[in-house]
C-alpha cells in the first residue's frame, strides 16, 4: 500500500480545500507521510499560484499542522517551484525561500516571455497552449516540445530537486495527437535524452496519478511506456496524487502500484524522519 503523497495543493493556490482538510484526508486514507506543496508565487499575474503575501502564513500554518497531527502523520513543508524555459532558471523568490523547505518539487507550466508577462500555459486550455506555440515557436509544436524536454533535463541537473513534477505535462491537451504523436521517433528520442540526464541525479520522478481525475483519458504522468524506461535507468520514483481536492488524496494509488510492480519497480521514495528512504511496494 502506498502511504505517502508529496504533491498536495490547497486553497493557498489552486486547490479547493484548506491545508488542514487535506491533512485530515491523508490521515483518513492511511497515509503516514505527506508533503504540502502549494504553487510557489510567480513573478507575473496569474490566478493559480500562491500570492507572495501569503508565504509567511503558509509556512506558519504548515508548522502548526505538523505539531498538531504529529502523532497521526509525518508532515513536510514543500512548494512546487516553476522553472522558466526562457530564463533557464527559477525565480529569485524561489531561490530566496528554498532553504525553508523540507523538500522541493520542480516543474514547467509556462511558455513565453516570463520577464514581460507575455505568458501562455501548457496546462490551462488547448487553445492557450496552441497560441503560445504559435507566438513563440512559429507554430511548430516539435520545436517547443524538444525545448521543453531539454529544459526539464537542465532544471534537474542544475537544481536536483527532490521530486520532478509531471514529467510529460505537455500531453494534457493532446487528444488525437493534436500537438504530437508519442509514437514518433523524434518524440521518444526527446524523452529518452531527458531521462538519461535525470538518471545522473538522485531526483525522484513522480508517478502522478491525478491527471485522470481532472481530465479523464489523459492517463498518468508520465505515460505508461515511459515508466519501464525509468526503471531501465534505475531512476527512483515516488507516487503522488497532484491532489487539488480531498477526494484526490490517494486517487488511483492501488492500480498504479500494481502497474509499477509489473514494470519491475519494487520500491518508492518516502520521507521518514526528514530523510528519503525507499519503501517496498505491495506491502
Amino acid at each position: 500500500m502506498i502511504r505517502s503523497n508529496y504533491h498536495v495543493h490547497s486553497n493557498y493556490c489552486d486547490g479547493k480545500n484548506s491545508l488542514e482538510e487535506m491533512v485530515l484526508a491523508g490521515i483518513d486514507a492511511g497515509l503516514t507521510s505527506m508533503g504540502l506543496s502549494s504553487h510557489m508565487p510567480l513573478p507575473f499575474k496569474n490566478d493559480w499560484t500562491m500570492r507572495e503575501s501569503s508565504l509567511d502564513n503558509y509556512f506558519k500554518e504548515v508548522t502548526y499542522l505538523k505539531e498538531k497531527y504529529s502523532l497521526s502523520i509525518e508532515l513536510y513543508c514543500g512548494l512546487e517551484i516553476d522553472y522558466f524555459i526562457d530564463q533557464n532558471d527559477i525565480s529569485p523568490l524561489s531561490k530566496k525561500n528554498i532553504s525553508k523547505l523540507d523538500f522541493t518539487i520542480m516543474s514547467i507550466h509556462t511558455i513565453g516571455s516570463t520577464r514581460s508577462d507575455n505568458v501562455y500555459y501548457i496546462d490551462e486550455t488547448q487553445n492557450n497552449f496552441a497560441q503560445g506555440i504559435k507566438k513563440f515557436y512559429k507554430n511548430k509544436p516539435r520545436d517547443f516540445i524538444e525545448d521543453y524536454y531539454h529544459s526539464i533535463a537542465q532544471m534537474v541537473l542544475d537544481y536536483q530537486p527532490d521530486i520532478l513534477g509531471h514529467l510529460d505535462l505537455i500531453k494534457k491537451f493532446n487528444p488525437e495527437h493534436f500537438f504530437f504523436d508519442e509514437k514518433d521517433n523524434w518524440y521518444k528520442d526527446s524523452v529518452i535524452e531527458c531521462l538519461d540526464a535525470i538518471s545522473e541525479t538522485g531526483t525522484l520522478v513522480e508517478i502522478n496519478t491525478g491527471a485522470n481525475l481532472r481530465v479523464p483519458g489523459v492517463g498518468r504522468y508520465p505515460s505508461d511506456w515511459i515508466i519501464p524506461e525509468l526503471f531501465k535507468r534505475k531512476i527512483p520514483i515516488t507516487i503522488s496524487g497532484d491532489s487539488h481536492t480531498v477526494t484526490g488524496i490517494n486517487y488511483d494509488f492501488s492500480k498504479t502500484e500494481i502497474f509499477l510492480m509489473d514494470c519491475g519497480y519494487k520500491e518508492y521514495g518516502m520521507l521518514k524522519k526528514g530523510r528519503w528512504e525507499m519503501q517496498p511496494l505491495g506491502i
